[in-house]
């Protein structure tokens, strides 16, 4: 499979082939039906979660803060961006917290296989230089926020 990394403003961004995109949504869909099936998810997770949104979380912040303020209370708010979390995504992880919540031996196979022999591409003008890849999740990716 081949991603095509691309620098624009010493930012960096990568890019799927329609072949990676094609495995990905069903790929990831599957290894979804199984958490949602034996409830690894937890009910309080809104990001990335079907059929759940940022209004959600809101909602339940609100349920939480409107009884605690109402008593004269107070409500300290917690914030985390990880920067670069989708660059630095470790595919070791990954694979072994697949395995930990015991994600069919199939699934997890072909995210193995996934995960393995990646390489990105710089292309600038005439120029052109390919790596190998060993962590990350490529911009655009289906399965980048599910794993």
């Amino acid at each position: 499979m081949k991603i095509v990394q691309i620098h624009q403003n010493t930012e960096q961004s990568a890019l799927l082939n329609i072949g990676g995109k094609v495995l990905e949504k069903p790929l990831i869909n599957r290894i979804n039906y199984h958490f949602y099936k034996y409830k690894v998810m937890r009910n309080k997770q809104y990001g990335f979660i079907p059929q759940k949104t940022t209004i959600d979380a809101i909602m339940e912040a609100e349920m939480f803060i409107e009884p605690v303020l109402e008593k004269r209370g107070f409500v300290i708010k917690t914030s985390l961006d990880v920067k670069g979390a989708f660059e630095a995504a470790s595919w070791t992880s990954t694979l072994h917290g697949l395995k930990e919540f015991n994600c069919p031996k199939n699934l997890y196979n072909i995210s193995k296989v996934y995960f393995s022999n990646r390489t990105a591409v710089l292309t600038m003008n005439n120029f052109s230089e390919t790596r190998r890849s060993t962590k990350g999740c490529p911009q655009g990716s289906f399965c980048g926020p599910g794993f």
